[in-house]
């Protein structure tokens, strides 16, 4: 198609994010981004630029928000398996790296129900390499900063009586028995929550789990599949639950207790596994990553804005 061959799919917008906090002991930097939804679709062509776009933002640690792959049986593929690792690898070259999974890396939906399909050896070998921290309901500290990563059960990204919706019971009854994410939670650096779908923080019980992080990060909703990542709004064209022009699914929000959230873009907004027909969709809506920045600072506040970048080495 005309769009195909005029507008390359490898382009960037990059939100960066300033939070000023006396937690933070010193100035860092945090490069996220997720959803590379990993498959065929995804040419050499672009996973080169996003390795570049991760070296170009000199970030002091780099998270991986889930959805690395398009769906577990990717990793039959070799050639997948060695896209994947060489990924993980260049991002852990370059800093601390955090990897949180999401639905699309192990949960099947071959048959007629979804089925858990978690390649155990194929992450424990990710989880080797130095400088990368699997987060599978785990954490990460040093002095300057907390990670917790959560991978949500299938039960919440499948409702039992609709698959159709997500379960936010399904995420309390699996959270709320995981104490030592949620309590304790380290006040004297910033500390943040990775979680790959945030359509949890829209019940209030779940979000009181969440009280005393600093920050909440997710990805899962592809910004709402919006054109050229248009507007600073939440609302977005449709979900990956396909609901038309759903709200907060994108861009950063306040929470209760002042918990700030940020909802990145991702890298593939229409993945391989979607009609083939709506692909070439993926060349009007940007890759996007998120930059973020603590800085100490007595008086608490945020700002955010976005830059377009078109990365490839010159």
């Amino acid at each position: 198609m005309i769009i195909m061959i005029l507008l390359p799919d490898d382009y960037f917008q990059v939100r960066n994010t300033k939070i000023y906090t006396p937690k933070a002991k010193k100035a860092f930097k945090i490069v996220a981004l997720g959803d590379v939804h990993l498959s065929d679709l995804v040419s050499d062509k672009k996973l080169s630029s996003i390795k570049y776009q991760l070296e170009r933002e000199s970030g002091d640690y780099y998270v991986f928000l889930g959805d690395l792959i398009d769906e577990p049986e990717e990793l039959l593929k070799e050639n997948i398996r060695r896209e994947l690792k060489g990924l993980i690898k260049a991002s852990a070259s370059l800093g601390k790296t955090m990897v949180i999974l999401g639905s699309h890396d192990f949960v099947s939906e071959i048959g007629q129900y979804p089925s858990f399909s978690y390649d155990e050896d194929f992450w424990a070998e990710i989880s080797s390499y130095d400088n990368v921290y699997l987060l599978n309901g785990d954490y990460y500290i040093d002095d300057f900063v907390y990670f917790m990563g959560y991978t949500q059960p299938l039960d919440y990204y499948y409702d039992k009586n609709d698959f159709s919706k997500i379960d936010q019971v399904a995420f309390y009854k699996d959270f709320v028995q995981r104490e030592y994410l949620y309590r304790n939670v380290p006040q004297n650096v910033p500390s943040v929550c990775l979680i790959h779908s945030p359509e949890f923080v829209n019940s209030s019980s779940n979000l009181e789990l969440f009280r005393d992080y600093d920050l909440l990060v997710s990805g899962h909703d592809h910004d709402g599949c919006v054109p050229f990542g248009l507007g600073n709004g939440n609302r977005g064209i449709i979900s990956p639950k396909k609901e038309l022009f759903p709200n907060n699914v994108r861009g950063v929000r306040i929470l209760g207790n002042d918990v700030i959230l940020i909802i990145s873009g991702g890298i593939v907004k229409i993945q391989n596994c979607a009609p083939k027909m709506l692909h070439w969709l993926n060349h009007l809506c940007p890759m996007q990553l998120d930059t973020i920045e603590f800085f100490d600072d007595e008086n608490c506040f945020v700002e955010s804005q976005k830059r377009f970048v078109y990365s490839k080495k010159r």
